[in-house]
């Protein structure tokens, strides 16, 4: 039997040599490589090529991955990288194997600051990777690399990264190699520091041994031309012709450089409302929604996935009962809009009216303008609220108000989550009441994976100018604030103690906040919004593997108790590693007056933090770090959110987020093909783990809601619910439960039954 080589030539099949790549994979593993070898010959033929080969013994290997025998994951992406080395090394001209030595090199250490340089002259890299480092810093760094991290990966992680992250060239071939993308990345984040080629160690250290992630966008972006970092942004909609369409245009170019989009349209007139006194003259919200949506399907990201967007409209609105159905298959199609996430703004009263089955009046925005010190309604929070509110629905005129049943409304919101998954859920009040710079603004939705809450604005238009001699045409506006996420995750499976959190976190500090310093920016109030409050996002991987590990049942008083304690630590030393920052580098400018200056984290006093502290267990210094806050500032007016993690934990081989494991044993379908997954280590604890879908959804809340209390922002909270064992009064009352505890915002709700949710990734870290 012959075999057709990478070149071309044809030469005998020699078992030996795929004995060779079967031993590069299976050192150290629980795994059989005769069994490998016998089940792939089988399928041979006279004529094979090598890459076929070498694809069926990947392909055979992860085929045979199961909860009994989850090393086979580790041997498949060995195999996996064995080809990925030998097709880097042939496209860029170095033998993987030393002529002399006969050493197994996978890596060309050596040739590194070549290797860049070309492909920065290609226009693959930046410019500033050579602007920034020496050929003396690159081999120093190039040396730093460990080609052995490259054995943390698991199947489907090696998979995901080749297809989707590793850099290629113009004949979109990877020239990249894993620990060469972390340092790369690493490099380009440690460009803002004094000691660059020491940070840059440090913080490939935090990637390659996948201690942390940082976003998509950012693995995606960092060492290439255009260092569009960030996942998401959240625009604010005026009611106004210019103002709207100045919105579409900036969610353009956001979704154009792969931003995911969150717009709030709650200001916005309803149908029928007047336009220049002419009565009846509004479509309302649903046909900006409409066209929102066509512009996320028509700016494709370069063809690679459609554009993303959540938009959010308040309980309260005339329009909303049209609103809830814009993704359901029943009604108008002229209304609908698919592609769009759409997201509800709920006050702390309709849900006390939906409890006491009271009325609830639906108002046009239109006719709540200026209602107390030149603010709209929308822009009151809380009993300020409340109290206009209730004057609104007695003086308003009937052209402007519109009465239903609140838990009948509730209870259609609940049928069309429960028919499509969404819309998302978004405690305006509990947001804003805890919103730690309440002084410099208002909250008025969150982003499109529901996990940052920070202050909002629109833009204000001044004037446009002609210059009648010139033909230049100017406009002036002053920028509102554009909300932008800047995302990373810490590993809990490797990172829950003390001692390594305190290591770990400040770090992740630091690299996000280099992040705002590396960022391109499609819009320009996103730079001005980003650099005034120069906000963060760290959220978490492997949740239910780390209580897993520590022998923590989901549904249970110690899971609540683990998750205070460790939630504690990662909010501690976040803000002391942005207060250790501050000194460096200065606070963030909107620091004096917030709650952060005033000794308030969270919502609560010190004497209510150190109380819960003591409660715990943990007992940290909280009067210290405040008082120290209060003298250095902070340099991130915001700090943690726990964002979905879906592709990148994939990568990590971790369990989602803050999410219990989908299944013990199931197959990920996406762009890289059907891949399989187990949760980590499934072998040793196959009857520790519990699948969502098997866990009372209530102590998803209760333990979701021991988070919040040492969480700045939000989460990204999906619930699971079995179609077949759900009613209408249990759903009610996870929801519920949801707001009286405490939470912010509510994600997906997954259903068995609906299989077609879709990922959120542009905020995936």
């Amino acid at each position: 039997m012959e075999v057709i080589k990478r070149s071309g030539r044809r030469e005998r099949l020699d078992i030996n040599k795929i004995r060779i790549a079967l031993e590069f994979a299976f050192k150290g593993l629980n795994v059989d490589p005769v069994e490998l070898e016998a089940d792939a010959h089988i399928q041979f033929r006279d004529g094979i090529t090598t890459e076929e080969i070498q694809a069926l013994l990947i392909r055979t290997a992860a085929e045979k991955v199961s909860p009994e025998k989850p090393d086979w994951q580790y041997a498949a992406a060995r195999l996996l990288l064995y080809d990925l080395y030998k097709k880097v090394a042939h496209i860029r001209g170095y033998e993987v194997k030393d002529e002399l030595s006969r050493d197994y090199r996978p890596y060309n250490i050596e040739g590194f600051y070549e290797f860049v340089k070309g492909y920065v002259e290609k226009g693959i890299y930046g410019e500033y990777l050579l602007e920034n480092y020496s050929k003396e810093d690159f081999q120093e760094l190039a040396n730093y690399m460990d080609p052995k991290r490259d054995f943390n990966f698991n199947y489907t992680g090696i998979k995901i990264l080749a297809d989707r992250y590793l850099t290629r060239d113009e004949e979109g071939r990877v020239i990249e190699l894993p620990q060469e993308m972390y340092m790369l990345i690493a490099m380009t984040l440690a460009i803002p520091e004094k000691d660059k080629v020491k940070w840059a160690k440090e913080f490939y250290d935090l990637l390659s041994k996948h201690l942390v992630t940082v976003a998509t966008p950012t693995l995606m972006n960092a060492r290439r031309p255009i260092t569009q970092l960030s996942s998401c942004f959240v625009l604010t909609v005026e009611d106004d012709l210019f103002d709207i369409f100045d919105n579409i245009q900036k969610a353009a170019q956001i979704s154009k450089h792969a931003g995911g989009l969150g717009i709030y349209i709650g200001k916005l007139r309803a149908t029928g409302a007047p336009i220049r006194k002419f009565k009846g003259a509004s479509s309302g919200v649903i046909p900006v929604v409409k066209i929102i949506n066509d512009v996320m399907t028509y700016v494709d990201q370069l063809g690679m996935r459609k554009g993303s967007a959540s938009i959010t409209l308040d309980i309260w609105h005339k329009d909303i009962l049209d609103f809830l159905e814009v993704k359901t298959n029943a009604g108008d199609e002229r209304k609908k809009a698919h592609d769009i996430h759409p997201a509800v703004s709920i006050p702390d009263i309709f849900m006390k009216r939906v409890i006491n089955r009271q009325k609830w009046t639906l108002l046009d925005p239109y006719y709540t303008k200026n209602v107390k010190d030149g603010k709209n309604l929308e822009d009151l929070w809380g009993e300020e609220f409340e109290r206009e509110y209730e004057r609104l629905e007695k003086e308003l005129p009937p052209e402007a108000k519109k009465e239903v049943d609140a838990f009948e409304l509730w209870k259609r919101l609940l049928t069309v989550a429960f028919e499509t998954g969404e819309p998302y859920i978004f405690f305006r009040d509990t947001a804003n009441r805890k919103n730690p710079n309440k002084h410099a603004g208002m909250i008025y939705s969150s982003n499109l994976c529901m996990e940052i809450i920070q202050n909002m604005s629109p833009s204000r238009h001044i004037e446009k100018k002609l210059d009648p001699e010139t033909g230049e045409i100017t406009f002036k506006k002053i920028s509102g604030d554009v909300v932008v996420c800047n995302l990373g995750s810490v590993n809990l499976g490797k990172v829950h103690t003390e001692e390594t959190i305190k290591e770990v976190v400040p770090k992740l500090v630091r690299m996000l906040d280099n992040v705002i310093e590396m960022n391109f920016y499609a819009i320009p109030e996103a730079e001005y919004t980003n650099k005034r409050y120069r906000a963060i996002g760290i959220g978490v991987s492997n949740y239910h593997y780390c209580l897993v590990k520590n022998g923590i049942q989901w549904e249970s008083e110690d899971h609540l108790k683990f998750a205070d304690k460790l939630f504690e630590l990662l909010a501690f030393y976040a803000i002391k590693g942005s207060m250790e920052l501050a000194k460096e580098r200065g606070k963030y400018k909107l620091f004096e007056g917030s709650d952060w200056s005033k000794g308030i984290f969270f919502g609560r006093t010190i004497e209510e933090i150190e109380q819960d502290s003591k409660a715990n267990g943990n007992n940290l210094p909280w009067r210290e770090l405040a008082d120290q806050v209060k003298k250095h500032g902070l340099r991130n007016a915001y700090l943690l959110a726990m964002m979905p993690t879906g592709s990148t934990s994939l990568i990590l081989g971790a369990t989602p987020s803050v999410d219990p494991i989908f299944a013990k044993y199931y197959k990920e379908e996406n762009m890289s093909g059907i891949l399989p997954q187990v949760p980590p280590e499934i072998d040793r604890f196959f009857w520790h783990y519990k699948s969502a879908y098997n866990i009372d959804q209530e102590w998803i809340i209760k333990a979701a809601a021991v988070r919040q209390k040492w969480i700045d922002q939000s989460q990204s909270l999906n619930l699971f619910v079995d179609p077949e064992n759900i009613d209408g009064p249990t759903l009610s009352r996870i929801y519920t439960l949801a707001w009286e505890l405490g939470l912010k915002t509510v994600y997906y709700l997954r259903s068995k039954s609906a299989t077609d949710i879709e990922e959120c990734e542009s905020c995936a870290v």
